[in-house]
């Protein structure tokens, strides 16, 4: 088992939604992965936020947490994360507080912007709240998860009031913040907040975001280190180089379809450039996944896994084992990666 002072593993549960597949099911399907997740050793679990978007089907990080907090007993459960500016910092602070007194301390708040997608149009208050609210929403809920909070901004206004349940025994609630640019970094450190890395990055391009992250701290006035950063990976168990390719290239294609149902309500540079040819997406976020994920045999899987950890300075980890879709062969991994995996990374990993 990790432990508050080892590296962390957990199930990262993006309810994505395959051809066939009703919503119920997906959704079931997450909660039997949190609970298997916790029996083979896991340490967390993390839930995903999506709307209007058929593959991905939970639309509320907070609400799915706290169903798995109640359905589980010791794992930690943490969003990766909760889209901020969509809502009201505050009430997001005040249910982070909620689920953090119900389970005994076993909740994590991991917020983000996301894409400047008609989510801000639909849910939230404009488009205006994705370009720059994400700082005074983060600087909001920081406040607000420590007690009394107020607010006289041209974004936010409102007089002081004292956030209910407030602060747990153990103190705030933690928080993370999803980083994916150099703004975004500076953003966490000046803020002395651990930092949400995804599955794009690089081992190198992790290790730089975090050297980052200490420098922008200190020039803050913040800590430098002892932060627990996260990063997320792909992960599946096969020892059959054909199921691993099959299961990789179906997962992308999966990615890339999604991709194309974002509705932007903003033009706004892309990871991946509008005019490459989807079959060429698919086969290099494949290839990049073979090569460089823990994906493939127990063995092969606890060595990426304890080179990723190595090479990032990253100290959890988010596993996606939804990859398959299949709800057999999903249960199946998650127990190899509990129970053949994650006992060699640590033993790697001293």
């Amino acid at each position: 088992m990790g432990t508050d002072d080892g590296v962390r593993f957990g199930a990262f549960v993006f309810t994505s939604r395959y051809a066939g597949q009703s919503p119920g099911e997906v959704l079931a399907r997450g909660v039997e992965v949190a609970r298997i997740a916790e029996w083979t050793g896991f340490d967390d679990v993390w839930v995903t936020e999506h709307h209007f978007m058929p593959f991905g089907v939970n639309p509320s990080a907070l609400t799915f947490a706290g169903y798995l907090l109640g359905r589980t007993e010791r794992v930690r459960v943490g969003t990766a994360v909760t889209v901020l500016p969509l809502h009201s910092p505050v009430h997001v602070a005040e249910q982070a507080a909620l689920l953090d007194h119900l389970s005994g301390g076993r909740f994590e708040l991991g917020v983000g912007r996301a894409q400047p997608v008609v989510d801000y149009e639909v849910l939230g208050r404009g488009v205006e709240y994705w370009k720059r609210g994400l700082p005074e929403a983060l600087d909001l809920t920081l406040t607000a998860l420590r007690g009394p909070v107020s607010a006289n901004s041209e974004l936010y206004r409102f007089r002081e009031v004292t956030p209910q349940p407030g602060p747990g025994v153990s103190g705030p609630v933690p928080v993370a913040l999803a980083a994916n640019s150099a703004a975004s970094v500076e953003l966490a450190a000046s803020r002395g907040v651990p930092m949400l890395l995804f599955f794009d990055k690089g081992i190198e391009d992790k290790a730089a975001m975090i050297a980052e992250h200490a420098h922008f701290a200190g020039k803050a006035g913040q800590p430098e280190t002892g932060y627990r950063h996260a990063m997320a990976l792909f992960a599946h168990v096969t020892e059959d180089e054909d199921e691993a390719r099959q299961v990789m290239r179906r997962a992308a294609g999966e990615f890339v379809r999604a991709s194309e149902q974002y509705q932007l309500l903003l033009d706004v540079p892309q990871r991946i450039a509008k005019d490459t040819p989807a079959e060429e997406v698919i086969e290099g976020l494949t290839e990049s996944a073979l090569a460089t994920h823990p994906v493939g045999s127990p063995d092969t899987c606890a060595e990426r896994l304890a080179e990723q950890v190595r090479g990032s300075g990253c100290s959890r980890v988010l596993l996606q084992v939804e990859l398959a879709g299949d709800p057999d062969v999903v249960r199946t991994n998650v127990r190899r990666l509990g129970e053949e995996v994650l006992p060699k990374a640590r033993a790697l990993l001293g």
